[in-house]
């Protein structure tokens, strides 16, 4: 329901690897490997910069991020489910 609303509304950047149809980490890893490629092949300098987003969610201010989700229409029962998840939710 929320991927086809995202979907919907074109709310995510074609270069979103993530929760898009077709695409992965995989993808990610060939784009950027190929960019790479590309930029060498033509004696450019490749910086790359890598985030680790696992407890993202927990350092997050979730009202924040609720109140986004509302702003998005992303209301009652699926934002109920989002508040949910998010005081619940521990990083193992």
């Amino acid at each position: 329901m929320l991927i086809s609303f995202v979907n919907k509304h074109n709310i995510l950047s074609e270069a979103q690897n993530g929760f898009r149809k077709m695409k992965s980490t995989e993808t990610a890893s060939q784009t950027f490997k190929e960019s790479n490629h590309k930029a060498t092949d033509q004696c450019l300098h490749v910086v790359g910069k890598f985030f680790d987003l696992t407890k993202v969610y927990d350092v997050h201010n979730h009202n924040k991020l609720l109140a986004k989700l509302n702003f998005y229409v992303i209301r009652r029962n699926m934002n109920l489910w989002f508040k949910y998840y998010l005081s619940n939710h521990s990083v193992c």
